[in-house]
């Protein structure tokens, strides 16, 4: 008998949001010390969860181009008000 797939992909991280609530972040680091100063800063406290294509985000995103800059640039920031902002590249 076989259970539920489970997410091999998915793995811990931190929603940041900035201080003058503008900006959010999703880092591995859960200091947030790789982010970007001036972007709204400072940082507050973050968040704690899951991040993988299929777990449930805690902000309506798409997680596909958050795994993208966590690739990159071992963070992701995006400005509040755009909430899918971003569309994937094949």
């Amino acid at each position: 008998m076989y259970g539920p797939a489970l997410d091999v992909d998915s793995t811990r991280a931190f929603l940041f949001e900035s201080a003058d609530c503008r900006f959010l972040a999703v880092s591995l680091e859960r200091g947030g010390d790789n982010l970007p100063p001036g972007s709204g800063g400072p940082w507050r406290p973050p968040t704690e969860f899951q991040l993988g294509v299929h777990e449930v985000m805690p902000v309506p995103v798409d997680p596909e181009p958050i795994l993208r800059g966590l690739k990159a640039r071992g963070y992701f920031v995006w400005p509040v008000f755009r909430t899918q902002p971003f569309g994937t590249a094949q």
